[in-house]
């Protein structure tokens, strides 16, 4: 089993590359600032589906923001 990261993991592109991942058996640590670019709701939508996944966690951090990720 390996652990990836996935950025924008709320986003189209990085659900489904965390639900393949999780799907084959990795673990995945999805990051996302969750911003209103499109619809936040259908990101929390996207959340939840992955949320019921094993070996997914999710931390809200805006990648920009140096304190969070130091």
């Amino acid at each position: 089993m390996t652990r990836m990261l996935v950025t924008g993991a709320a986003g189209f592109i990085g659900f489904f590359v965390s639900r393949a991942l999780l799907r084959r058996g990795d673990e995945v640590v999805g990051l996302d600032n969750l911003n209103a670019y499109y619809d936040p709701s259908l990101k929390e939508a996207r959340l939840t589906q992955l949320a019921s996944e094993r070996g997914f966690r999710f931390h809200r951090v805006e990648l920009a923001d140096r304190k969070p990720m130091s």
